[in-house]
């Protein structure tokens, strides 16, 4: 018979399909403990791609705006994320789990129906907002989109641009190498984060865009802990699961972690 326990498992997400890390599952009775784990605080790895602005904050999202980009630098950034630090305001994304009038947002999104009213701010806490890495060097794509205006306007500005450095030289331009290759350069900022329960990180990404008078998407997304669990100090992982044993192993050990700890280190 299994025991009753909670279980922290890596590399799958709940609620949103781009997030990796740690997730906590209940088995038995252990389900009635989860809760301990929701008011947590959370540490996360973010990535954002500046320059873009999509519906659902993230790189699966339909792309909504395109923002310059060249005046950003690494000292305007890291001054910027010291106002997201503390106590904040923060507007959910269209596409999350909170309810409106008895209907998930995400499902208000994916259905295309209006929302019965605007999506509040809401206070959250970020205990710790640092800069990890400012750079034009990645792998990373821009949103693809099918807006034709869009499409037009990223051609239309990047061939200026690329008319200017030229002063004006008469060389045919290639207009769909000039799209794909320049939006490629956009930068990419790497951001560590330790924040209070109901804190999203695509918000946080967006909203640092949004500051910085350009815009800003999730492209990778990492949960390093929750509560007092770690990422790969104490997560099994999912491929691992498979096989009971492991899956045992690990109930032992957070049942023997939770026999020294009372509880986890929750909304500290």
């Amino acid at each position: 018979m299994v025991e009753s326990t909670v279980m922290p498992v890596a590399k799958l997400s709940a609620r949103h399909p781009l997030a990796t890390g740690v997730l906590v599952v209940g088995i038995n009775d252990g389900c009635k403990e989860l809760y301990k784990y929701i008011g947590c605080n959370k540490v996360y790895s973010a990535t954002g791609l500046f320059g873009f602005a999509t519906d659902s904050y993230d790189s699966y999202g339909k792309l909504l705006k395109i923002a310059p980009v060249k005046h950003i630098t690494k000292e305007m950034l890291s001054f910027t994320l010291q106002k997201f630090t503390g106590d904040i305001l923060q507007k959910p994304p269209l596409y999350s789990a909170l309810r409106m009038e008895g209907r998930r947002l995400y499902d208000y999104a994916r259905k295309g129906i209006a929302l019965p009213k605007s999506i509040e701010p809401r206070a959250v806490k970020v205990h710790s907002l640092s800069l990890l890495d400012f750079t034009t060097s990645h792998d990373y794509k821009p949103p693809t989109t099918t807006d034709t205006m869009l499409l037009e306007a990223i051609k239309t500005s990047e061939s200026s641009d690329t008319m200017n450095k030229n002063n004006q030289s008469n060389e045919r331009i290639n207009e769909d190498s000039i799209t794909e290759n320049s939006l490629l350069n956009n930068p990419i900022f790497k951001i560590h984060v330790e924040c209070g329960k109901g804190t999203y990180i695509r918000s946080l990404i967006h909203d640092i865009g949004i500051e910085l008078n350009s815009a800003a998407h999730v492209v990778e997304l990492v949960r390093l802990q929750q509560g007092d669990l770690q990422l790969h100090r104490d997560t099994v992982e999912l491929d691992e699961c498979s096989d009971l044993n492991t899956i045992f192993n690990a109930m032992e050990k957070i049942k023997l972690k939770h026999d020294c700890v009372s509880q986890p280190q929750c909304n500290k």
